[in-house]
């Protein structure tokens, strides 16, 4: 790859605008439901059907729920999204905040 190429992939990948805010993960099935934050909603949803599909996911009751109803038992979305002008202004106690409150909505969900 030339230089220049190279500097313009570097830069599209700094200006990109990913979803920011708290996926939720939920089982159609029992209607069980788990929440995280994440920086980049696709990296989070690639990440995490990734484990459940290698059989090693760190939530062990998830997990066991994806090997019983396979993913087509799932649900997969955008709980709540935080609003940003630049990725670099996004802070971590924003996010793990942002967690909170949408626990706190859902008492009946469960933090990743």
């Amino acid at each position: 790859m030339d230089k220049n190429k190279k500097k313009e992939l570097v830069s599209e990948w700094k200006e990109r605008h990913p979803e920011i805010g708290v996926m939720g993960v939920k089982c159609v099935e029992t209607g069980e439901e788990f929440y995280d934050s994440t920086k980049d909603s696709n990296h989070w949803f690639n990440r995490h059907r990734f484990e459940l599909n290698a059989g090693n996911h760190r939530n062990k009751r998830l997990q066991e729920l994806w090997n019983l109803y396979t993913e087509s038992g799932f649900e997969f979305s955008m709980v709540s999204e935080l609003e940003y002008e630049e990725l670099s202004d996004v802070k971590v106690k924003d996010l793990k905040d942002l967690l909170e409150l949408c626990l706190l909505e859902n008492p009946n969900a469960k933090k990743l």
